[in-house]
């Protein structure tokens, strides 16, 4: 194992949330903490006093290039010379290129694209799709999405409905859709003396159940992340899980929407997190990683068989006026081009192993409950009792405090929704993300790690 530095890495002024004063009292329901951004390179962000973070969680997961990037600016700033927006009615021939260089890395012949400007958008327009797909598959009646309860797919009140979190539920009710809900894959409950095969297809047949009492004619796809959400963030399925989930789907004619928002573009180790496995889905929804967050940007792939009616004329009903934006696919383009020119898919998979070499260092503290993930992507669950899987009380403002010692021991990390907001019955911890970006070396992922150890240290000290 990587075993971490004792020095004690220099830290910063303890951070705080950022007070609504001078121009930020006219920003809406928006407040970080007091550290003012300056400048990125690389895994780094500075600020306005000098200080210097590791984007130790690629903002939210979104982050996969070095921030800084001189062929992306050159990308986007060429891109801008010519035009920065294109007539609806009007060819872009950007839109063709990164439609052509995607579907040279999509899955199978997953090699048809609808373009819009951001995950929640893809998400929704999955589902909007797998419907009027449907239809035009002559299937009127198939309109339902079966999703996994406790997940995360946007912010849209669709994607909303289909994430099954209680505590959007109980703010959005009655707006947001009631689609039918099945547990997730979890090593967490696996019975004792089962195999992650086994259990994998025993957790897929819950789709088989929920597809029967949705009324198989009319349930339209199932759509999931590759890995766990909610409190089982990066809790990756054997193979098994997907190789069950594909046969009852092709049973029932449901498609198969593999949420790929986070795990696209060689965070995983592939450029999508289904390559991991030996199915391919329908429809592969994308953000993040596809432009690095250079620019705003999603997109939504499709099967040849999906897109024949649709090539024949059948038409979709849908659109948005960023969709296709050309600058977001100037930084497409020029996003693949650099991921395969500069190996960073193979630097994650150097990398990755190097990473969960802390595993059983992280598992050591009194607060670590579970270290899972792969490839750049590491999720460390966080709890105040590893017997009661229990996090801390909301008086105690463990979340807050996390945040401020990290950014105190020079890391810019980002945490799930939950934590002391879930609901009591769900007795799991906080996730906590470890996905930097894939051009990481060596000895920043040691001395990240070594900065991530201490910090724990110090916030067990506090909240314990």
């Amino acid at each position: 194992m990587a075993t971490a530095p004792a020095t004690v890495p220099e830290t910063q002024p303890m951070s705080r949330p950022l007070r609504p004063e001078g121009d930020w009292r006219h920003v809406f329901s928006y407040h970080p903490m007091d550290v003012e951004i300056e400048r990125a390179e690389g895994v780094f962000i500075y600020d306005r006093e000098g200080n210097r973070y590791f984007d130790a969680s690629g903002g939210p997961m979104a982050v996969n290039l070095p921030h800084n990037h001189p062929r992306m600016k050159r990308a986007i700033a060429a891109q801008l010379e010519d035009y920065a927006y294109t007539h609806p009615s009007l060819a872009s021939p950007k839109r063709a290129e990164f439609c052509r260089l995607l579907a040279e890395i999509t899955p199978a012949d997953l090699d048809h694209t609808y373009l819009v400007s951001g995950g929640s958008e893809a998400v929704e327009t999955a589902i909007k799709l797998a419907r009027q797909a449907q239809i035009a598959l002559g299937n009127p009646t198939k309109y339902k999405i079966v999703s996994h309860r406790d997940s995360y797919h946007g912010m849209t009140l669709a994607t909303l409905g289909v994430s099954h979190n209680p505590a959007s539920q109980s703010r959005f009710e009655p707006m947001l859709p009631r689609w039918p809900g099945i547990r997730q894959y979890s090593d967490f409950d696996r019975p004792e003396g089962t195999s992650r095969e086994e259990w994998g297809v025993q957790c897929a047949h819950a789709l088989e159940t929920a597809i029967h009492y949705a009324g198989p004619k009319t349930v339209a796809a199932f759509l999931a992340t590759p890995h766990g959400c909610g409190a089982d963030y990066a809790c990756v399925p054997p193979d098994s899980y997907w190789r069950t989930i594909r046969e009852i789907c092709d049973r029932h004619e449901v498609l198969i929407i593999a949420d790929e928002v986070v795990t696209g573009f060689g965070r995983t180790g592939k450029w999508f997190a289904m390559d991991h496995f030996s199915v391919d889905p329908d429809i592969i929804t994308m953000a993040k990683g596809i432009t690095s967050c250079y620019v705003p940007f999603g997109a939504v792939s499709v099967s040849r068989r999906l897109n024949e009616p649709f090539e024949k004329g059948y038409s979709f009903v849908h659109g948005f006026t960023f969709g296709g934006h050309p600058l977001g696919c100037a930084a497409a383009c020029e996003a693949i081009n650099i991921i395969r020119d500069e190996k960073l898919i193979e630097n994650c998979n150097e990398q990755s192993p190097r990473l969960f070499s802390y595993r059983d260092e992280l598992l050591s503290h009194p607060t670590v409950a579970d270290v899972r993930g792969w490839g750049l992507m590491m999720a460390i669950e966080l709890v105040a009792d590893k017997e009661t899987m229990a996090f801390f009380d909301k008086s105690v403002d463990a979340q807050t405090l996390f945040q401020s010692l990290a950014l105190k021991n020079g890391l810019a990390m980002y945490s799930s929704l939950y934590g002391a907001a879930r609901h009591p019955a769900m007795a799991r911890g906080l996730p906590i993300w470890v996905a930097p970006p894939l051009s990481i070396n060596s000895g920043q992922v040691d001395e990240m790690m070594r900065r991530l150890l201490t910090m724990l240290s110090e916030w067990e000290d506090a909240v314990l």
